[in-house]
């Protein structure tokens, strides 16, 4: 694993996140732009399949599905900026490596909603009650989603490798 660490340090990648003094900020302000993008359509859309506000369309509620897919996007490439940056301490660090976890729960939950939720909610009504697959779905997603969230933001805190 050190081999793996050691080879992610130095690599060009390594050195843009580390020697041009506005590539840290703007990661963490793209970071945080793809979270707004991410968990504001999440938290519409699953509420949605939970059950919530049914007055609501759908359709309409699936349209927010690229912004999720884009705030999703935006922070898979500059979280791989900032783990390139300082890949020995994220490696060690148990906040993240938890976030990673519900990370992956999280693909793992889309993809099934996917496969089995999103071709029965075609056969629904606009406004129709959800089935038991998308709520818990739903739920999922929001327990992962704030979870990821949750660890993001304890990452300076919890397991830092430090003294």
């Amino acid at each position: 694993m050190d081999a793996i660490l050691d080879w992610m340090a130095s690599t060009p990648l390594n050195s843009f996140a580390v020697d041009n003094a506005w590539t840290w900020p703007i990661m963490e302000s793209l970071h945080f732009l793809g979270l707004c993008l991410l968990m504001g359509s999440l938290l519409v859309m699953d509420l949605r399949l939970i059950g919530f506000q049914r007055i609501i369309p759908l359709r309409a509620v699936h349209a927010l599905m690229p912004l999720a897919i884009a705030g999703f996007v935006i922070n898979a490439i500059t979280g791989i900026v900032f783990i390139f940056g300082d890949p020995h301490r994220y490696a060690i660090n148990i906040a993240f490596q938890l976030k990673m976890l519900l990370v992956l729960l999280a693909g793992l939950n889309f993809l099934l909603y996917y496969v089995k939720v999103e071709p029965r909610l075609a056969e629904l009504s606009p406004t129709a009650a959800m089935p038991a697959l998308a709520k818990t779905v739903g739920a999922a997603s929001l327990v992962f989603w704030f979870g990821v969230l949750t660890y993001g933001r304890l990452m300076p805190y919890l397991g830092t490798g430090g003294g």
